[in-house]
């Protein structure tokens, strides 16, 4: 049975968690599912159904923190970086099956004295406001406490890629270094002119919140299989690695121009040009037992270095 709460600051939230979630660990094995109410979702206001959007935002501490646990929700899919560095050890965390989930991160090393930022990359599964929902709170080393609420401070910035209809993906290599030189878009400095603040949802229906628990099976590298068979016809060429597979397929190449498209899987990617190009997708899953790469005219097997098929768990199928 669905059970209504309030999720709209530090006290209620915490509370909720202690109150509920210790006698669900205590006396059941279901997921703990409740109404989502309350909860204040940030948005790319102009962004297409498709692209793919960064959001970031900049904390500043005077002292260093004791704790401090991140809460994430997202209708879509999304990997949250901490000062750079992803936080978690799934390649990308994504929903149970009917709900959205609800992930609590230990972040505590992750933080310093000073600025802090932290971004997210985010992926839509169908398009939504309830694109992303995080809060932070811990204990400064005094003992007080610490709150970060999801309204306020959040910058957002289209992508350079796009999560398609059919379950793959267009990646924009061109798209991502364009006038940014060197730079990362996950640092505190990135050209911030260029980035516009979030908006906040308002007027959504509730929608079933479950809280993911961490030992369940995520999207994690199994292992990494070579080619073992190889074919060409034209500018196909077929990788066979000789086994069925849930994963990605990842393309190293060199020497191609920039605005080369090649395709992968149904994964269409754009070259950056210059020195190594690497085409894998970042969201979604593909089932193969091969590779199937199209070259762009003018290129050729010598352009492609490595052909790798990254095996990942599978678990959209399981319950929460």
């Amino acid at each position: 049975m669905a059970i209504r709460m309030q999720l709209p600051g530090y006290a209620k939230y915490r509370t909720r968690y202690v109150l509920l979630v210790l006698p669900f660990y205590l006396f059941t094995f279901l997921p703990l599912c409740a109404q989502e109410f309350g909860m204040r979702w940030i948005y790319h206001p102009q962004a297409e159904e498709t692209r793919q959007i960064w959001f970031k935002r900049n904390i500043h501490m005077d002292k260093p923190l004791a704790s401090a646990i991140l809460s994430v929700a997202s209708e879509g899919r999304y990997i949250v970086y901490v000062n750079g560095y992803n936080i978690s050890t799934d390649l990308f965390s994504s929903n149970p099956r009917g709900a959205i989930g609800v992930r609590d991160y230990e972040i505590g090393n992750f933080l310093h004295k000073g600025t802090n930022t932290i971004a997210v990359w985010y992926s839509p599964v169908n398009y939504t406001k309830r694109q992303l929902y995080i809060v932070m709170s811990g204990q400064w080393e005094d003992g007080s406490p610490f709150f970060m609420d999801n309204e306020k401070g959040w910058l957002c910035h289209t992508a350079n890629a796009r999560t398609l209809p059919d379950g793959n993906e267009e990646i924009d290599g061109p798209g991502y270094m364009a006038n940014w030189n060197d730079y990362d878009w996950k640092e505190d400095s990135f050209l911030l002119s260029e980035w516009q603040r979030a908006e906040v949802a308002k007027d959504l229906k509730p929608a079933v919140i479950t809280f993911c628990r961490h030992e369940k099976p995520a999207y994690r590298t199994q292992r990494i299989l070579k080619r073992s068979t190889f074919s060409q016809q034209g500018r196909t060429l077929t990788y066979d690695f000789g086994q069925s597979f849930n994963g990605w397929v990842r393309v190293t190449m060199r020497g191609m121009k920039k605005g080369d498209v090649i395709t992968v899987n149904g994964l269409r990617y754009i070259c950056k040009g210059g020195t190594d190009d690497q085409a894998c997708r970042r969201f979604t899953i593909s089932t193969a037992g091969i590779a199937r790469i199209i070259l762009p005219a003018g290129r050729s097997r010598s352009n492609i270095t490595t052909v790798e098929a990254i095996c990942i768990n599978d678990i959209p199928s399981l319950k929460p």
